[in-house]
């Protein structure tokens, strides 16, 4: 099997990128292909002199229209500022970048996630022209894909007449695909979607999970809960996991 964990950083989450690096080499057991992607902060060199064994890709930071930028930055706070202060979370599109079809699967981690035991577990959840992901609202799945936009901006009222948004949708922190979900345009219908629909309150992932979920569907939402006693991801722990094993934690136990 051909697959490549890819990490995805600029120069404030170096250090983060680097923690994460080497656990999944220690506790995730890994010893397969790893990617850093790098936005416009950051040069090739920098990363080299780090003597890591990863590959390296620089691709130009993401830019939107004067107008589409300042629309999306007036959106509603939801988890924190990120419209404004988080905006290099858009450099996720580039996730699905012809690029990375060298590699049949891509496991997408955030830099700065927790990884306690073996990798491979989350790797077997791999299925074919698949995005596999853990759903945004476990585990309760009462919020829905349309509590991702700004319910208040005009646009929104198009945007649900035009989609069912009344569906459960997923987290971007980590990420499972098949690239055979890549396709030469890919990666332009994702910027393009997020020029035409710029009030997403969580930048790149309800773009994606609108993208995904409702135009391209690839989704299949990630079994956290495969054994008993164990959880293979999620985003913080909760009451009803505290006893059990985690794989990988977004925030620490």
């Amino acid at each position: 099997m051909n697959i490549c964990v890819v990490f995805l950083c600029n120069k404030n989450y170096l250090n983060k990128f680097i923690k994460s690096y080497n656990e999944l080499i220690t506790n995730g057991n890994y010893k397969g292909d790893v990617l850093l992607i790098i936005g416009d902060d950051l040069t090739e060199n920098e990363i080299k002199k780090l003597n890591l064994n990863i590959y390296i890709k620089k691709f130009p930071n993401i830019i939107f229209p004067n107008e589409i930028e300042k629309q999306m930055e007036s959106v509603r706070k939801l988890y924190d500022d990120r419209a404004i202060k988080k905006k290099f979370q858009w450099h996720k599109l580039h996730l699905f970048n012809i690029y990375l079809k060298k590699w049949e699967y891509i496991l997408y981690l955030d830099c700065g996630i927790n990884i306690y035991s073996d990798i491979s577990k989350i790797i077997n959840e791999k299925e074919k022209n698949r995005l596999v992901a853990h759903s945004d609202t476990y585990p309760t799945y009462i919020k829905k894909l349309k509590d991702q936009f700004d319910v208040n901006k005009d646009l929104f009222n198009k945007l649900n007449n035009t989609f069912n948004l009344n569906v459960d949708h997923f987290q971007t922190t980590i990420m499972l695909y098949d690239t055979d979900i890549i396709k030469e345009n890919t990666f332009t219908k994702l910027y393009e979607l997020a020029k035409i629909i710029p009030i997403s309150l969580t930048n790149e992932q309800a773009i994606m999970s609108l993208y995904f979920i409702l135009i391209k569907p690839k989704w299949k939402k990630l079994n956290v809960e495969k054994k008993e006693n164990e959880i293979l991801y999620d985003l913080v722990v909760r009451n009803k996991n505290k006893n059990k094993n985690h794989i990988l934690l977004k925030y620490k136990l």
